[in-house]
């Protein structure tokens, strides 16, 4: 049921539907309850548009500063092999969260955008970022996912 709720929604979303027609169609055919959640989490095919550059421009930054992670946690497991696997799956937590944001991003999908820029703010208290480079990179992923969630959902998911 839920799937279907959602992939009825994204079908209205690609027709070019705003949110408040998306909202009278379903509530006559259902509870709002029922579709409430996926369409706050999404966004309209004009916003999609017109903040296409800037969602991208999120996506590889943030793609290349996870891939950069990885190769910071991997590179010395390749050359030394592993010593403690507890600390090679801790270590592989944060990139593998920064996967699931790159997903959601490049869906378009409010929790996304929010999540990051929670978790960006946080890592303001990691020890890497506490140089320039750490600091200009985690101020642009707070930057970003803060202005693409301010503009693409306005109303905060609020229909």
């Amino acid at each position: 049921m839920a799937q279907e709720v959602e992939k009825r929604v994204l079908r209205l979303i690609a027709e070019g539907k705003t949110k408040k027609e998306i909202y009278h169609i379903l509530s006559k055919e259902m509870e709002v309850d029922d579709f409430e959640r996926f369409l706050r989490n999404q966004t309209e095919l004009s916003k999609k548009e017109a903040y296409y550059g800037w969602n991208y421009l999120l996506l590889a930054l943030l793609a290349a500063f996870t891939f950069m992670r990885l190769g910071e946690i991997l590179g010395p497991i390749l050359d030394h092999g592993v010593k403690n696997v507890f600390i090679v799956v801790w270590s592989l937590i944060v990139p593998a969260v920064n996967l699931c944001l790159l997903w959601y991003i490049y869906r378009f999908h409010r929790l996304g955008y929010l999540f990051l820029f929670v978790v960006s703010v946080l890592a303001l208290f990691r020890p890497e970022t506490h140089n320039l480079v750490g600091l200009i990179k985690t101020a642009s992923l707070i930057f970003l996912s803060g202005f693409l969630y301010l503009k693409l959902f306005p109303k905060h998911g609020k229909i």
